[in-house]
């Protein structure tokens, strides 16, 4: 063997080790991808991207509503391992700005300043569209209201009044708690109002009649409150009627 074949021949054995090792290096990091640690079933939060830092898990019975002090804020990455879609809000009790997660996706949050570090309620829910609603919280044979449109944000649960000269449900609303969607669970119809005296009007120069006295949800009912009325509810009480309204 002449010495030009030798070196060729520790030439192509010195080429095939290094593309083996380089090979190896390649496929290394594709067998170790982030998120990996997230168990089956769950929903992991991450408090760095990609994966990484402290992780929380839930699963599709736990109450994602709000955060304790420690983790709130926190989150800069997902992982949804569940066959639900995950929705995660940057407010407490499903309130605010809202992304969603795909069954066995991630999602990142550091690189928005919308989303990072403010994640502060999620669910796991069937579909997609649950994501932009939040009335399924609300208990049978109760009137609900909603800081928020579609049942999303704070929900105040108004238990039935036994009391037969009023009524009512409330009269205890402040600008804080004032609803901006509502349902009504109850078998009567609900008529809410402006004063907390269960009356008072709304002006409304669009509409035909100019005044109104009363806004009334349907039993079985839940809405979205339209303007003029919306943010404005200070009482409520039950009826049977609608030409009961005060």
């Amino acid at each position: 063997m002449t010495i030009k074949k030798i070196i060729t021949w520790r030439g192509s054995l010195v080429a095939a080790a290094l593309a083996l090792l380089c090979s190896a290096f390649l496929v290394l990091p594709a067998s170790a991808e982030a998120f990996d640690d997230c168990p089956a079933g769950q929903l992991c939060l991450y408090s760095a991207s990609g994966g990484a830092g402290t992780k929380r898990t839930f699963d599709p019975q736990d109450d994602g509503q709000r955060y304790d002090a420690s983790w709130d804020d926190t989150t800069l990455s997902a992982k949804n391992n569940t066959a639900y879609w995950a929705c995660v809000y940057v407010d407490t009790e499903f309130g605010g700005l809202l992304q969603t997660v795909r069954p066995g996706n991630s999602d990142e949050y550091g690189s928005d300043p919308r989303f990072a570090a403010t994640i502060s309620s999620h669910k796991l829910v069937p579909s997609r569209a649950h994501c932009f609603t939040g009335y399924e919280r609300c208990p049978d044979n109760r009137v609900c209201t909603f800081t928020e449109p579609a049942g999303r944000g704070a929900m105040t649960v108004h238990i039935p009044s036994t009391d037969p000269s009023t009524k009512n449900y409330g009269n205890a609303y402040g600008a804080g708690t004032a609803p901006a969607s509502v349902w009504n669970r109850t078998r009567r119809h609900v008529c809410f109002y402006p004063a907390e005296t269960f009356t008072g009007t709304w002006t409304d120069p669009a509409a035909p009649a100019g005044k109104y006295g009363a806004y009334v949800v349907l039993r079985g009912d839940s809405t979205t409150v339209p303007p003029p009325f919306a943010k404005t509810f200070r009482s409520h009480e039950l009826v049977n009627g609608t030409s009961e309204c005060q």
